[in-house]
């Protein structure tokens, strides 16, 4: 099987890699992976699977970080719209959908050494007192970070490499997954009590979502259709066209509290069983 992976390296186009054995199953359109490209390792996201390539001697995937694809197939499709509506590589649109924790390699997951213990197919060979011991640590173990097995028994990794040379052990690096906000303190907050000019601009919003949710799945429609001349408007329908089609504007001088009133106006909207966007400029 044959995985088309996008770089993230914006190089602005698909590279095929081998799907490994061990990786059946896991690899999907979506999958973040880490694989080889040139004489480093880079990571992508899995953007379509083949069962063939025109390329030979391609290279296999060496990892899949984490447990499930953050790529959905909703994501993908709109990183792709991005892409050639704004003419920019879908790894750069890939980019501008996902978390910056999410992204940063070191966020999501980091490389260790692992010592995983490997029996002789021989006659046992012999140790010295220190290597036995770190030897008998290892066995306990059977498969420990290179770290952990120094922190244990108070050796270098020198005498661990010393037991790999025999035979006995296999160093190798090993992805471990981590939580991206594992220092990070998350706690809800209560929202900010608004100024006189706040509460008015919340409650004209608050009243035109109202407004939208009673007239139903046709709410978001446009509203610009021209009425026939001499209609009488009552009051009401004169205050709802105040409100032009749904668009508020708020203005005021940075630090005003402009967003507490999105905010408070966007948990109305989601008490009321609807959704909302929120587009936040990076400056």
């Amino acid at each position: 099987m044959i995985a088309r992976v996008t770089l993230e390296i914006a190089l602005r186009r698909e590279f095929d890699y081998l799907i490994p054995a061990e990786l059946e199953g896991r690899v999907e359109v979506g999958s973040r992976v880490k694989v080889p490209f040139g004489p480093r390792f880079v990571l992508g996201v899995v953007t379509g699977l083949a069962t063939e390539s025109p390329h030979t001697n391609l290279r296999p995937i060496q990892k899949v970080i984490g447990a499930q694809s953050l790529v959905t197939p909703r994501v993908l499709e709109l990183a792709r719209w991005i892409a050639g509506y704004y003419c920019c590589p879908v790894e750069t649109a890939l980019k501008s959908v996902l978390p910056e924790s999410v992204r940063r390699e070191k966020a999501g997951w980091r490389e260790r050494l692992h010592v995983r213990m490997q029996p002789p197919t021989g006659e046992f060979p012999k140790l010295t007192r220190r290597q036995q011991d770190v030897w008998n640590v290892i066995e306990e173990h059977r498969d420990l970070p290179l770290q952990e097995l120094t922190r244990l028994t108070g050796c270098t990794a020198e005498t661990v490499r010393r037991l790999e040379d025999r035979g006995l052990v296999v160093i190798a690096p090993q992805i471990a997954e981590r939580d991206p906000y594992a220092d990070e303190q998350i706690v809800p907050t209560r929202p900010l009590t608004l100024n006189p000019e706040q509460a008015v601009a919340l409650e004209r919003i608050n009243h035109a979502l109202d407004h939208a949710a009673a007239r139903g799945p046709d709410a978001d429609a446009p509203q610009g259709a021209p009425r026939p001349a001499g209609e009488v408007r009552s009051a009401d329908q004169k205050a709802d066209d105040d409100t032009g089609e749904g668009v508020f504007l708020l203005h005021g001088v940075t630090g005003s509290g402009k967003t507490e009133v999105y905010l408070q106006a966007i948990a109305h909207s989601l008490e009321m069983g609807r959704g909302a966007i929120v587009l936040v400029p990076e400056i």
